[in-house]
């Protein structure tokens, strides 16, 4: 997997590659429980003797509280995350009812209606972005958190003489970690370019417009508005089937491992050891294999309503009613 800031931009980057980079929620937890596995038999100073200072880690003297501390930390923020990104899935998916009753309101609503409902639905889709956006932006601090533990635990083990295995094993989790990092980053881009079509660009067509006779503008102002209305669904539609693929995968997998992963510290026999490892190797390639036919189902079917979104949306247009209006304001 290449990182999301090299190369191309930022946004077709998410769009191409983000069913790849989710799949580090199911790689990581399972590195994650190796790792542990591989604590429960050795531990170790990190420190060289010398008087040095971290930042992140809180035990120096012991390898294995580090890793109890790794993980504690990973399993508290990930099982959050998980029940935060099932509710803004929620939220996201009530946003295209959102965009075509402000559309038909627009043509099909008196001037007295509009000013009555227009605000209040402007406000529930900035509402939902926004708090998507809120729930990235407190994410990105944890992430950025533990990045910096593993940073600290990378650079004190890079000057022991350790099993090589550890190390690797630990490098395994920090590239999975920084995947993770990545991905939620440029979802933080995506819901804060939405927070700024709805405020900069939508809300001031409309401001501009609504204040004049709404009778002679409103197909000019639907005409402005498609185009933004189309650019916003897509880019919550898209924020709406990474949430869904990324809490699938917790709910299905990550979730499971996570919970109980500090009992794999207790394991005293070399033997379990050995069957503990194997056993989250052999699992792994299956697990992967499905969450990414689910992530590729999704982003044919993103890419497809893609297509059809403008075609969809003139079409809905031309059949709204009044009577359809008035159920959609009941919603």
């Amino acid at each position: 997997m290449r990182n999301l800031t090299e190369g191309k931009s930022g946004d077709h980057l998410l769009t191409e590659q983000w069913q790849d980079y989710v799949l580090a929620n199911a790689m990581l937890t399972n590195y994650l429980n190796i790792l542990l596995v591989h604590a429960s038999k050795t531990d170790f100073s990190l420190g060289n003797g010398s008087n040095q200072c971290t930042l992140y880690i809180k035990s120096l003297n012991s390898f294995r509280h580090t890793i109890i501390q790794l993980a504690d930390n990973i399993r508290h923020h990930l099982t959050d995350l998980c029940i935060d990104m099932h509710r803004i899935h929620k939220s996201l998916e009530n946003v295209p009812i959102h965009l075509k009753t402000i559309l038909v309101l627009i043509k099909k609503g008196s001037k007295t209606l509009i000013n009555t409902k227009l605000s209040d639905l402007l406000k529930k889709n900035e509402n939902i972005v926004n708090g998507y956006l809120k729930i990235l932006r407190n994410s990105k601090i944890k992430f950025e958190e533990i990045k910096n533990l593993l940073s600290e635990l990378n650079s004190l083990i890079s000057m022991l003489t350790i099993n090589n295995v550890i190390t690797l094993q630990i490098e395994d989790v920090t590239i999975q970690w920084n995947f993770l990092t990545d991905l939620f980053t440029h979802l933080a881009v995506h819901a804060e370019t939405s927070s700024n079509y709805f405020l900069l660009q939508f809300n001031w067509i409309l401001e501009q417009f609504i204040q004049f006779d709404i009778d002679t503008n409103r197909d000019l102002i639907i005409n402005l508005l498609l185009s933004k209305v189309i650019e916003i669904e897509r880019i919550l539609d898209l924020l709406a089937i990474i949430s869904e693929t990324y809490v699938d995968i917790s709910l299905q997998y990550s979730n499971e491992k996570l919970i109980d992963n500090s009992n794999l510290l207790l394991i005293s026999n070399e033997q379990e050891r050995k069957d503990s490892i194997r056993q989250h190797r052999y699992e792994l390639q299956p697990q992967t294999v499905k969450f990414a036919r689910l992530a590729l189902t999704r982003h044919d079917e993103f890419l497809q309503r893609n297509q059809n979104r403008q075609i969809t949306y003139e079409k809905f247009l031309n059949e709204s009613s009044q009577s359809d209006l008035n159920i959609l304001l009941m919603n």
